[in-house]
């Protein structure tokens, strides 16, 4: 299975969109914004494979719509102060819930690239110096 380029619906974007800027901008136009955010979302969350049997599926739709608005916006739209409260509104917010979403999600996806790595150093108990019997100590490292 191909992994979608985009989870949000257009027409939920460009309704956002129109509804802060009177410029005009095309679907083609929105749908590559919306690729755009979808990027950001995979990169924030080290996840691409998003789908509607994930529950956090519907969060992740709302920060692409806020997040694709944004940039409908700052790249066609005209510029005035209430499109630029509007961008800076929606980042802000797309920005903090991914943070949320990332530092409070457990995927199972991104745990199975664990990988132990041992070191050759090894070290004896202090109290165990002096005897010979003594097993060594050998560290372990998670590197994630």
């Amino acid at each position: 299975m191909v992994d979608p380029t985009f989870v949000s619906v257009t027409a939920k974007v460009r309704k956002l969109a129109r509804a802060r800027s009177t410029a005009q901008f095309s679907d083609p136009e929105i749908v590559h914004e919306q690729e755009s955010a979808y990027a950001v979302i995979i990169i924030k969350t080290g996840k691409s494979n998003w789908s509607t049997a994930d529950n956090r599926f519907p969060a992740i739709q709302k920060i692409e719509e806020r997040l694709a608005a944004a940039y409908v916006v700052e790249h066609y739209g005209l510029g005035t102060p209430e499109e630029l409260n509007w961008i800076q509104f929606w980042t802000t917010q797309a920005n903090a819930d991914l943070d949320t979403l990332a530092e409070e999600s457990i995927d199972t996806e991104q745990d199975l690239n664990v990988i132990v790595d041992s070191s050759d150093y090894l070290s004896y108990p202090a109290s165990l110096q002096d005897n010979s019997n003594a097993l060594p100590y050998r560290s372990t490292t998670v590197v994630p």
